[in-house]
């Protein structure tokens, strides 16, 4: 099979192993963090859900402001945030009660035009369409007995200081819309709109695999020719990051037995890494193709063995070894696999990421292979530019610098080498 590029590759393993969302879930919105909600949030309440005030003041009717000023208001009602408001529409049945809650002023100048002294976010009267700021009056800041008249220096427009009922988001509209990820701010907003729990996608529960007879515990003392196992936590931190769940992780002898035997069951998914190359202990390889599994070369730096399969109903996704080709990898196979399963077709088909930003140094990069490498962004002479995070660029060994990719910068497979501004696709890591 000639190599593919990296979207013939994305196509041919959705085609094969056909991933489709999973099952749903409903939690309290306090446990819905990075969560991927399942369906359309539609609003239960407006936002706002009344007509309030929007600054401590005094409430009035701007028809009664009539000549020139300073103009003079009977104070009718004190009305604090968290009052159901005094009653409406007249003075006379305002009625009585707690002067700091939602009350009426005993002895009203009813003579005058009616004012009410109001509190930021307190419910606004049915007969007042404005909001004079305390500013703008002779009355004291801050915590005062209630008088029985106040005067007024600035006339108000109609609506100012009034946050209107449903002017954020009215009722009936659609809060967030399915396949959003669930952070604070829309977490927020759904308990605006009266949600107090949520229905999500399941999480995609998840299998690492790390092949290697070579692999090490990480922490562990080194044994002659063994290395630290850094695939397991890298793909499994990866899995989370991406919205699943790594149920199982385990580091696999480099023999084809021991790796079917390692195979697991009750998963979403498999990802593997090592042993899908050309080698004399590829046990991935070896065990894949006697199941049938499909084996491709992708024409990318690094990354280019890959392979997908079914193990007992699990689609399984065979990564390479090296560190950083487990992260390109991921990034552009396992993350949009996993995103299908929860739901998120604008990550599984697109990159919504994907931004030109020019190069900030020079480096080769081989011919007929797409390049991803590593990078971060600098400031050159006050633009954006990106930058290897290595000396040695592509590097498919270098995991102890990938912490400091912020990016993957992208090489075309026909460009062999980039030049200082050279504009370069990114991609978010």
């Amino acid at each position: 099979m000639a190599a593919l590029t990296p979207e013939d590759y994305r196509a041919l393993v959705f085609a094969n192993l056909r991933p489709q969302r999973l099952g749903t879930e409903v939690v309290a919105l306090s446990e819905a963090l990075g969560r991927t909600l399942a369906n359309d949030a539609v609003a239960a309440l407006c936002v706002p859900p009344f007509d309030n005030s929007a600054m401590d003041g005094f409430a009035v009717c701007v028809e009664d402001f009539v000549g020139e000023g300073p103009w003079v208001f009977s104070v009718v009602a004190e009305i604090a945030a968290g009052s159901a408001g005094p009653a409406d529409p007249g003075v006379g049945d305002l009625g009585t009660g707690d002067l700091n809650a939602a009350g009426a002023n005993p002895a009203p100048a009813v003579s005058l035009p009616r004012a009410a002294r109001i509190m930021t976010g307190a419910p606004m009267p049915r007969w007042a369409d404005a909001v004079v700021k305390v500013e703008d009056t002779d009355a004291p800041a801050g915590a005062s007995a209630l008088p029985k008249t106040v005067t007024v220096s600035v006339a108000p427009r109609a609506g100012q200081n009034v946050r209107r009922a449903g002017e954020d988001l009215a009722a009936g509209a659609t809060a967030l819309p399915a396949g959003s990820v669930l952070g604070a701010r829309s977490l927020s907003a759904l308990a605006s709109v009266g949600f107090g729990e949520v229905e999500v996608v399941a999480r995609p529960r998840v299998a690492v695999l790390a092949t290697g007879s070579e692999l090490a515990e990480p922490g562990q003392p080194l044994g002659p020719g063994m290395i630290p196992d850094s695939n397991s936590t890298l793909i499994a931190m990866l899995v989370r990051e991406a919205g699943g769940e790594p149920t199982l992780v385990r580091t696999v002898a480099d023999t084809a037995e021991a790796f079917g035997r390692a195979l697991p069951t009750g998963v979403d998914l498999i990802v593997t890494s090592g042993g899908v190359s050309m080698g004399a202990f590829d046990p991935v390889k070896e065990y894949g193709l006697a199941q049938g599994w499909t084996f491709a070369k992708v024409a990318m730096q690094p990354g280019k063995p890959q392979g997908h399969g079914v193990a007992d109903g699990t689609p399984v996704l065979a990564l390479p070894g090296n560190p950083v080709s487990v992260a390109v990898s991921f990034r552009l196979f396992v993350r949009p696999f996993l995103a299908r399963l929860l739901g998120r077709e604008d990550l599984a088909d697109a990159d919504p990421s994907a931004r030109q930003v020019p190069a900030g140094a020079a480096w080769k990069s081989p011919s007929g292979r797409r390049q991803f490498v590593a990078a971060r962004i600098v400031r050159d002479s006050g633009d954006d530019a990106v930058v290897p995070v290595h000396a040695l660029g592509s590097g498919s060994h270098l995991v102890a610098s990938l912490h400091y990719a912020q990016v993957m910068a992208v090489v075309p497979a026909e460009q062999e080498e980039v030049r200082v501004g050279d504009l370069l696709t990114v991609i978010d890591v």
